[in-house]
């Protein structure tokens, strides 16, 4: 018998990384912040709000199916 661990399989790992990656997106945008310039005009990171629930959705369908299948 062998001590090696199991290799998390690569499923695993994109979705860990897509859920990290998420997260930095949600703080980022409460970081920048938003605000309305002297002209009336909204500034704020609106990219980062679709970007993140995109990569947060796909990160944990992921990581649901890569536990599925290693089972």
């Amino acid at each position: 018998m062998s001590n090696q661990r199991p290799r998390p399989s690569p499923m695993l790992i994109a979705g860990a990384l897509l859920l990290a990656f998420s997260a930095t997106c949600v703080v980022s945008y409460w970081r920048i912040g938003s605000y309305v310039d002297a002209d009336g005009f909204l500034h704020e990171p609106f990219g980062l709000i679709p970007l993140g629930y995109l990569s947060g959705f796909l990160g944990a369908i992921l990581l649901v199916v890569g536990f599925v299948r290693r089972r």
